[in-house]
C-alpha cells in the first residue's frame, strides 16, 4: 500500500499519480504499485513540486511495517534505535526551510508565469473553479481585497459556491462602496484577511481557475497570500477577457457588463463578487460553445 499527499503542487502532478493511484481527497492518492514505480512517482513528484510540499508512506519490511518519506516538510524523519520517527522542527530550521521555498520560487518565477498564461481551451474542464474578486483600487501592492467568490464546477454542474467579504486594513474609498454597494458595516464585519484566503485557497485546491481578465485577479491574490505567509498560486488559469477578443475581435466593449450585455447574460448585482463569477461562467460556456 502506498499513500501520497500533496500541498500546493502543481496540477500538472495530478495526471502523473491518477495514472497509477486513486485520488480519494483532493491530494490524497493511495493503491498498490510496485516499488519500482513507488521511487519512480516520489523521483517526479521531487522533481515537479517545486516550493510545494510531499509526503509518502508505504509498506516496508521492517519493524514497524511501514516508511515514509517527505519533501519540503517541517517535519523530519529520523532514525531512533531502528525506529523512524518525525521529529518536530525547530524555529531556526523553519526559517531556514521558508529562505529555501522562497529562493525556489523566485528561481521559478519565469516558468511558473508560462505555465500560468492562459489556456486557450475549446472545451469545459471536466473540474474547475470560476472566481471573481472586488478590490480598493487598481493596484495589488497598495490596494485590497475586499470580496472573494468562486464557484465549483464539476463535469458540468455547479457543486459548490465560495463567498466572503474580507476585512480591510486601511479606509475604503467612497467610490468604491458606491460602486460595490457594500457599506462599511459590512466590511467592518467581514472576515479577517489571513482566514479568507487560508478558506480561499483549500475551496480552490489544484482545480484550474477562470475568471475575466485573470492577470488581475491573480496579481491581488498572490500579494495578498505572499502578504500574509502562503504558497504562490500555481494554477492553470482560463481567461475569458482573453478568449472574448480571440473569439469576437470587433466587438466594442470586452468590459464584464458589455459582455454579458451582448451575449444576453443578467447580472443580478454588477460589481459584487459571486455574481460576477456566475456571470462569468455563463460568458465562459458561450465562448466554448
Amino acid at each position: 500500500m502506498v499513500v501520497i499527499t500533496l500541498e500546493k503542487c502543481p496540477l500538472s502532478l495530478r495526471g502523473d499519480l491518477t495514472k497509477w493511484l486513486q485520488e480519494i481527497s483532493l491530494g490524497v492518492y493511495v493503491g498498490q504499485i510496485s516499488a519500482r514505480v513507488r521511487d519512480k512517482l516520489w523521483e517526479r513528484v521531487c522533481e515537479e513540486s517545486k516550493s510545494g510540499r510531499a509526503t509518502m508512506v508505504f509498506s516496508a519490511r521492517n519493524e514497524q511495517r511501514y516508511d515514509f518519506r517527505v519533501h519540503n516538510t517541517t517535519w523530519e524523519p529520523i532514525d531512533f534505535d531502528g525506529i523512524k520517527l518525525m521529529m518536530r522542527p525547530s524555529p531556526a530550521h523553519v526559517n531556514t526551510l521558508g529562505k529555501k521555498r522562497s529562493a525556489l520560487s523566485d528561481a521559478s518565477k519565469y516558468r511558473s508565469s508560462r505555465r500560468k498564461n492562459t489556456q486557450a481551451s475549446t472545451h469545459e474542464p471536466r473540474e474547475y473553479v470560476v472566481m471573481d474578486i472586488e478590490t480598493t483600487g487598481l493596484d495589488p501592492q497598495a490596494d485590497e481585497i475586499i470580496e472573494l467568490a468562486a464557484i465549483k464546477v464539476m463535469n458540468g454542474d455547479e457543486r459548490e459556491t465560495f463567498s466572503c467579504i474580507v476585512k480591510p486594513a486601511k479606509d475604503v474609498p467612497q467610490s468604491i462602496l458606491q460602486l460595490t454597494g457594500l457599506s462599511k458595516s459590512d466590511l467592518e464585519d467581514g472576515e479577517d484577511a489571513h482566514s479568507a484566503i487560508d478558506r480561499f485557497l483549500s475551496f480552490v485546491g489544484y482545480c484550474p481557475l477562470v475568471a475575466h481578465n485573470v492577470s488581475f485577479d491573480l496579481a491581488f491574490l498572490q500579494a495578498m497570500a505572499q502578504q500574509l505567509g502562503f504558497d504562490e498560486i500555481e494554477n492553470e488559469t482560463i481567461d475569458t477577457l482573453d478568449l472574448a477578443k480571440k473569439k469576437h475581435p470587433r466587438l466594442k466593449s470586452y468590459r464584464l457588463g458589455g459582455l454579458a450585455e451582448h451575449f444576453g447574460i443578467d447580472i443580478k448585482e454588477l460589481h459584487r463578487a459571486l455574481p460576477d463569477a456566475r456571470a462569468t461562467r455563463q460568458l465562459f460556456l458561450q465562448l466554448i460553445g
